[in-house]
């Protein structure tokens, strides 16, 4: 039923509550650095802390959530799915007519036989535990005639620790490659595990490297409010990074998409547009074009970023959003568009000629005739002429839009008969 890679962990959290601070967050955590077997470190961030604006909420935990009607029947519960309770609503135990209820009821926006995510209470600090609220099926709400209701509400509130989750591959140099996740999404798995499932393949794919220029770091954590503070309290990833890729959205969908910078000299730009030659269905939009996510926190912060999804997911944000829809070969390919953008860089580098004449060609098999191979003529004198310029092996490809790894196939033959250096 299940046929996709590590399904025990999504099987077992999935359905938790992944919210901003919630202690089934840990767990989860550990499992993840067990599936790729490398440890763990954990960022903690109290309630209440104020960090680059951003507040941290209290832990918030459902004791239970229920729906009643008249006859005592349950209408619906947490136990159904857990987008039945709205995150960081308040607790709300009472009776209530069916224009109440109704008032205090969250609607998927086109889907009717789905509960929805309800995202705004925890995200908007102005609505944070302000109100109760839950969500229902339209259909189900539209059924609904009884006069009076039961409503409970059970939340346990608490001061608690938010969690952003590390695992480091440490490199040659300092210079960070940062692999974004977003943990939260509770009963959802398109939005946000997909993204989990692909970069555990990645984050393995790279830890067996025999060696690595950059260091990789792979932060997981809750969505836009995990990434801001995590920057905001650590400058010093900052300064070392020099490119985030996030991903979610990986699991099913209809187009494949990498966004980026829609600037020429961005690094995200050129990776995308290298990208969109080796993967044929694969488009290039700029960042904002996207779901929109902690890609554009490290951005702005500074970092050159993209990211990685599918886009038209009717499930997104619904109960609908569910492990049975997941295609393990969405999961590889977004794991290895990933690691195709992280071997790109790896592999980029600044070369020059160790001498000033031009090379002899046809002495070293390098040399396509001007009139029977044209392009790849034209393609090796482009290749040259750039090495000789001291432009980068990736600038090169982007500038005259030659595959890189054709690039880098001629300047590995230079090297080896010791022609550059």
């Amino acid at each position: 039923m299940y046929n996709f890679n590590h399904s025990d962990i999504v099987l077992r959290h999935y359905k938790k509550n992944r919210t901003i601070v919630s202690s089934d967050i840990l767990p989860m955590l550990q499992d993840i650095s067990d599936a790729v077997g490398h440890e763990l470190k954990v960022h903690k961030y109290s309630s209440g802390a104020d960090i680059g604006t951003w507040i941290i909420p209290p832990q918030w935990d459902v004791k239970e959530a229920w729906l009643k009607g008249s006859d005592g029947k349950v209408v619906a519960s947490y136990d159904d799915h857990p987008l039945f309770a709205v995150p960081y609503s308040s607790s709300f135990t009472g009776t209530v007519n069916l224009k109440t209820l109704t008032e205090h009821v969250r609607l998927h926006p086109k889907l009717d036989d789905v509960f929805f995510y309800e995202h705004r209470f925890a995200y908007n600090y102005q609505m944070r535990l302000k109100d109760w609220a839950i969500t229902l099926p339209r259909n189900v709400l539209n059924n609904l005639s009884d006069s009076q209701y039961y409503v409970h509400l059970d939340f346990h509130v608490s001061d608690g620790e938010m969690i952003v989750g590390e695992l480091c591959l440490p490199g040659n140099t300092d210079e960070t490659i940062a692999l974004l996740t977003d943990y939260c999404h509770p009963g959802q798995v398109n939005d946000s595990f997909s993204g989990i499932l692909a970069t555990i393949d990645v984050f393995k794919r790279l830890k067996a490297l025999s060696s690595r220029k950059y260091t990789y770091r792979w932060f997981l954590f809750p969505e836009t409010i995990g990434s801001a503070v995590l920057l905001h309290d650590r400058p010093d990833y900052l300064e070392n990074t020099v490119l985030g890729i996030f991903s979610e959205y990986v699991g099913w969908g209809r187009n494949w998409q990498v966004n980026a910078s829609m600037e020429n000299d961005n690094p995200g730009n050129k990776l995308g547009r290298q990208i969109k030659m080796m993967f044929d269905d694969v488009s290039l939009n700029d960042l904002f074009s996207g779901y929109g996510n902690d890609e554009l926190v490290f951005d702005f912060a500074g970092v050159p970023s993209m990211s990685v999804q599918m886009t038209e997911c009717d499930e997104y944000h619904s109960s609908l959003d569910r492990p049975e829809l997941i295609v393990q070969g969405n999961i590889d390919r977004a794991a290895d568009i990933i690691y195709q953008i992280c071997w790109m860089m790896e592999n980029n580098r600044n070369l020059k000629f160790i001498q000033r004449v031009p090379v002899y060609l046809t002495r070293f098999d390098l040399y396509s005739d001007d009139v029977n191979e044209h392009e790849n003529f034209k393609k090796i004198r482009q290749i040259l002429y750039g090495i000789r310029d001291g432009v980068s092996l990736l600038d090169i490809a982007t500038s005259k839009e030659i595959s890189f790894k054709y690039v880098l196939q001629i300047a590995e033959q230079l090297a080896k008969n010791k022609l550059i250096e």
